[in-house]
């Protein structure tokens, strides 16, 4: 016989790890989709489990990263939220600066 592969040893198979990655490809590909907050048009960005950001264009371009994440690897999206106030927010993948709905940088 074959050997036996426990589904909780398997990152695959692991219920809670499909659930990890489910869930950070959903909100990336939400990112992806809508960029901007509905109502209000603010900008929105990705948040990373070790606290970093991710933009638009990387939450597309990364979905098989994102989508494959351990939990542990620093793939893993755990939520979007809207840019306030931060005009010196980076995608920490891309360096691309996060657009915020209130505080822009002067055009000077």
């Amino acid at each position: 016989m074959g050997m036996e592969i426990h589904p909780l040893s398997h990152p695959i198979l692991n219920p809670i790890t499909m659930s990890t990655q489910s869930k950070s490809l959903r909100l990336a590909d939400q990112l992806a989709a809508h960029p901007y907050a509905w109502p209000g048009g603010y900008p929105m960005f990705g948040i990373f489990s070790d606290g970093g950001a991710c933009c638009k264009r990387c939450a597309e371009s990364e979905r098989e990263s994102i989508g494959t994440t351990t939990g542990t690897d620093g793939w893993t999206l755990i939520a979007l939220d809207v840019n306030w106030e931060d005009p010196t927010l980076h995608c920490d993948l891309c360096s691309t600066r996060i657009e915020s709905a209130y505080t822009e940088p002067d055009d000077d």
